[in-house]
């Protein structure tokens, strides 16, 4: 008998074809300062909005909510944006009840008004990757099934090798502005046309308009939009 082994290979995690039914191509991100965005049409435009910092001291969290004021247009698609940093002085202790909490505190931001979405931002370094790969394990089990689960990404990351590409996200944003010193290498990388190596960054562009690109983007792919000061009408034109 002639018995034939059959290897598949894995496939890797893709952005979620669903989120192009879900979530607005163009978001803008508002980060933690007054933002008026009243001038944005709830047709054209949704927002991620920095709704918390979790700090990691030692061995505690310490969470700062959004102090600033925000508004927007009835009907705008809202994401909920947390960031996390760590104190490395503090020697973090990335413990169980460290990410109950966290987790706790970001399924929190969904009683927020409109927010439809959740958005993780975490420069992780690679001794805090497997704290961070919890995380995201936990908050997707503790979220409701339909609701948009995002990251933001490194842009070196997203050229890099696949270290959260088992990550259960709709979708990870690469962040392709102040990319510091890999900055050059990345743009003349995307400049030959060549995509991000990582599936889940294949879905988005997260832009700055005080620094531009200055490559042609991918088609059909969603725009995040960052700027450093508060946002304005002439800004879209900028967008444009």
């Amino acid at each position: 008998m002639l018995a034939v082994l059959i290897v598949g290979c894995t496939a890797k995690n893709q952005v979620n074809p669903e989120l192009s039914n879900q979530v607005p191509s163009k978001i803008v991100w508002a980060w933690e300062r007054p933002e008026d965005l009243r001038f944005l049409e709830p047709k054209d435009f949704g927002v991620a909005f920095l709704a918390q910092t979790l700090f990691v001291n030692g061995d505690v969290i310490d969470p700062k909510p959004r102090r600033q004021p925000l508004e927007v247009n009835p009907g705008t698609y809202m994401i909920a944006v947390t960031r996390i940093e760590t104190n490395k002085g503090s020697h973090p202790a990335f413990s169980e009840d460290q990410r109950r909490r966290i987790v706790s505190l970001v399924k929190g931001t969904l009683d927020l008004p409109d927010v439809k979405a959740i958005q993780i931002d975490f420069d992780a370094v690679v001794s805090e990757r497997a704290f961070y790969r919890s995380i995201m394990k936990d908050l997707k089990q503790a979220l409701p099934p339909a609701t948009p689960l995002t990251m933001t990404s490194l842009a070196s990351w997203c050229t890099g090798d696949a270290w959260f590409n088992d990550f259960p996200v709709d979708e990870a944003v690469p962040m392709a502005f102040q990319m510091g010193a890999d900055e050059e290498k990345i743009k003349t990388y995307l400049r030959n046309g060549n995509d991000w190596n990582e599936p889940l960054c294949r879905g988005s562009y997260g832009i700055s308009i005080d620094d531009p690109l200055g490559v042609p983007l991918k088609p059909n792919r969603r725009t995040y939009y960052f700027k450093n000061g508060p946002w304005v009408t002439s800004d879209l034109e900028r967008l444009k």
